[in-house]
Protein backbone atom coordinates (compact mmCIF):
# COMPACT_ATOMS: atom_id res chain seq x y z
CA UNK A 1 0.00 0.00 0.00
CA UNK A 2 1.49 3.44 -0.75
CA UNK A 3 0.37 6.91 1.10
CA UNK A 4 -0.55 8.88 -1.52
CA UNK A 5 -3.26 8.34 -3.86
CA UNK A 6 -1.51 8.30 -7.60
CA UNK A 7 -3.76 10.30 -10.17
CA UNK A 8 -3.67 10.26 -13.75
CA UNK A 9 -5.73 12.70 -16.22
CA UNK A 10 -8.54 11.90 -18.35
CA UNK A 11 -6.48 12.97 -21.47
CA UNK A 12 -3.59 10.82 -20.98
CA UNK A 13 -2.89 7.91 -22.99
CA UNK A 14 -3.33 4.09 -21.88
CA UNK A 15 0.46 3.77 -22.46
CA UNK A 16 0.87 6.75 -19.63
CA UNK A 17 -1.51 4.96 -17.20
CA UNK A 18 0.74 1.20 -17.63
CA UNK A 19 4.01 3.26 -16.96
CA UNK A 20 2.47 5.01 -13.80
CA UNK A 21 1.02 1.89 -12.73
CA UNK A 22 4.26 -0.17 -13.21
CA UNK A 23 6.79 2.70 -11.61
CA UNK A 24 3.92 2.74 -8.52
CA UNK A 25 3.74 -0.92 -8.19
CA UNK A 26 -0.49 -0.29 -8.20
CA UNK A 27 -3.26 -1.99 -10.08
CA UNK A 28 -5.32 1.12 -10.36
CA UNK A 29 -5.12 5.16 -10.89
CA UNK A 30 -8.09 7.54 -10.59
CA UNK A 31 -8.60 9.54 -13.04
CA UNK A 32 -9.14 13.25 -12.74
CA UNK A 33 -10.20 15.96 -14.89
CA UNK A 34 -9.57 19.47 -13.87
CA UNK A 35 -8.35 18.21 -10.53
CA UNK A 36 -11.15 16.78 -9.42
CA UNK A 37 -11.63 12.50 -9.78
CA UNK A 38 -14.00 11.65 -12.62
CA UNK A 39 -13.33 7.82 -12.16
CA UNK A 40 -10.79 5.24 -11.94
CA UNK A 41 -8.88 2.62 -14.73
CA UNK A 42 -7.84 -0.62 -13.60
CA UNK A 43 -5.95 -3.33 -14.67
CA UNK A 44 -8.60 -5.21 -15.74
CA UNK A 45 -9.77 -2.38 -18.16
CA UNK A 46 -6.51 -2.04 -19.87
CA UNK A 47 -6.64 -5.90 -20.14
CA UNK A 48 -10.54 -5.97 -21.41
CA UNK A 49 -10.90 -2.96 -23.06
CA UNK A 50 -7.37 -2.34 -25.06
CA UNK A 51 -5.61 -5.45 -25.20
CA UNK A 52 -8.20 -8.18 -25.75
CA UNK A 53 -9.05 -5.45 -28.69
CA UNK A 54 -5.89 -4.88 -29.77
CA UNK A 55 -6.09 -0.85 -29.65
CA UNK A 56 -3.76 1.49 -29.74
CA UNK A 57 -2.00 2.35 -26.33
CA UNK A 58 -0.81 5.69 -27.61
CA UNK A 59 -3.90 7.37 -28.34
CA UNK A 60 -5.35 9.15 -25.62
CA UNK A 61 -8.77 9.63 -24.43
CA UNK A 62 -9.17 5.69 -24.27
CA UNK A 63 -10.24 6.45 -20.44
CA UNK A 64 -14.06 7.47 -20.32
CA UNK A 65 -15.97 9.22 -17.41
Amino acid sequence: MIEGVITIDSDASVMKAVKMMNENEIGCLIVTRRGKAVGIVTERDLLARVIAESKNTKKPRYVKS
